[in-house]
Order: structure tokens, then C-alpha cells, then sequence
């Protein structure tokens, strides 16, 4: 199953769940929030790690990164495997969202680590997440390892968000949505932090989906967690989900050993 299939599945979950406000009487279906996650540290480029942490870091495993993949009892309760989505394994391209029509936007479609011709991962593990209930509110967590100097590099790959406040992102099954793409903020966490908005203009369901996305570098592993929204974007679980992310891979990369 692709990422674009991911995409589809969640403007249909997103519209049923519309319709089942709707006829309650309630929720707020104006769209996603327009401002952004506010927090400390710099969404603009990967901060320098500190003397000595993580250097020269060895790269996870596969068995390592798929232990260190957020679970529902990683996260408040509400929280639940997402079973809408089946499980499947391309790697690391599974992160993106889709073929830009602009090459300058197609980074933010990549989620950092789906590029076709990024660097080769020496492990790669995803996971699918949703709110139970109403919110209709989804994530997908990705835990990709490097070769040290790898990862730096993808943190600091350029984004020209003056380029990208709208363009047309197409599926690989076809179809193509209207996007728009902007900097997030996010916190300051690991050896380096970036975050990037992208919002699909309305389906043909009337639905428009936000992503909020955010990647951490820890040694040479880089932490994604990408948040799906179309009602009201839970913020605080965002940056949550991505603390403890990022603190199950720091633990992971003390076992794994500090140095190559």
C-alpha cells in the first residue's frame, strides 16, 4: 500500500467522521487551525549536537527501530493502532505523500526521509496511530537510521517554502490535490529539530487534511512524527508523541552503542 492510499484513507475516514458530527450537531468543521504549533527551538535547520553526544553514532537495526516505534501505551489513552490503514513495508519512501508538481515543494511531500533518492536507510519502521472517537485525528511515526553523517544531511536539505504556498501534489494512484506548504515550529529536541506544515485543499468529500510534521535527528537516526487533522489539530499531542518518540530512540541508541 502507498502513502498516496494512506492519503485516500484518510480524507474517507475524515468525511465519515464529518458526516457523523454533522448529524450530532457538533464539532468545529471550519478546516484545519491556521496557526502554527508554537514552541521553543527553530523549525528552520538542525542545531549543532553537543561536544561528544552521539558521535560517530552506530545505526539502529531493524529489530531496533521497530522496538523503538511509539505504541498506544506510549501515549495518553484514546490513542489506538490505526487498522484502517494495513501495515506494509517499502522502506523509507513509504513517508511520502506524493509526486510534487513543483521540484522545490517536493521535500515537503517527502516527510524528510521518503525522498526516492535520499540516502539508503540501514533500517527503517513505521507505525499508524489514530484517536479513538470523534476527532478523527491520525499519525504515522517513522523511525529511519542512518550512517551519522547521512542524517545531518537530510536535516539540513533546503525547503523553499516562498515557492510553495500552493501546488498540486499527484498520488500514485492518480490523483492529484491541491496543497499548500509552510514552516512549523516545533521543539527543540535531540541533536537537531525541523517542522513543516502541509495542507490538502478539500476532496471531492469536502475535506481538507492537515499535516503537521516534525523530524528530530538523534545521532544518525531521524524521528518522524507526522499529525493528520481536519477538524481541530491537538497540538499538545503532537509535541508529546514527538517527545516520547525521540526519547524511545535515545534509548534505543545507548543500547545500540555511541560509536560506529
Amino acid at each position: 500500500m502507498s502513502a498516496a492510499l494512506r492519503r485516500g484513507a484518510l480524507a474517507a475516514v475524515a468525511a465519515a467522521s464529518l458526516l457523523t458530527l454533522s448529524a450530532c450537531g457538533g464539532g468545529d468543521q471550519g478546516g484545519a487551525p491556521q496557526s502554527a504549533a508554537q514552541s521553543s527551538g527553530s523549525a528552520g535547520g538542525s542545531a549543532a549536537p553537543a561536544p561528544g553526544k552521539d558521535a560517530g553514532a552506530r545505526p539502529l537495526t531493524a529489530a531496533q527501530a521497530k522496538a523503538a516505534l511509539l505504541t498506544p501505551g506510549d501515549l495518553p489513552s484514546g490513542w489506538e493502532v490505526n487498522k484502517d490503514i494495513p501495515a506494509y513495508d517499502v522502506g523509507a519512501t513509504g513517508m511520502q505523500f506524493g509526486k510534487a508538481d513543483k521540484a522545490a515543494c517536493q521535500p515537503l511531500l517527502d516527510v524528510f526521509v521518503g525522498a526516492d533518492n535520499g540516502p539508503k536507510a540501514q533500517a527503517h519502521a513505521m507505525t499508524d496511530l489514530k484517536q479513538a472517537g470523534e476527532t478523527g485525528i491520525q499519525m504515522t511515526q517513522g523511525v529511519t537510521s542512518y550512517q551519522e553523517a547521512e542524517a545531518v544531511k537530510i536535516m539540513q536539505q533546503k525547503i523553499d517554502f516562498g515557492a510553495c504556498g500552493k501546488f498540486a501534489a499527484k498520488g500514485a494512484d492518480g490523483t492529484t490535490d491541491q496543497a499548500a506548504g509552510s514552516e512549523l515550529t516545533v521543539p527543540a529536541l535531540g541533536d537537531g529539530a525541523r517542522g513543516v506544515r502541509v495542507v490538502f485543499a478539500a476532496t471531492e468529500e469536502g475535506v481538507s487534511i492537515q499535516h503537521d510534521i516534525a523530524a528530530v535527528r538523534v545521532g544518525g537516526t531521524v524521528v518522524t512524527v507526522s499529525q493528520a487533522s481536519f477538524t481541530t489539530a491537538d497540538t499538545a499531542a503532537f509535541e508529546s508523541s514527538l517527545r516520547k518518540a525521540v526519547e524511545k530512540v535515545q534509548q534505543a541508541q545507548q543500547k545500540a552503542g555511541g560509536k560506529a
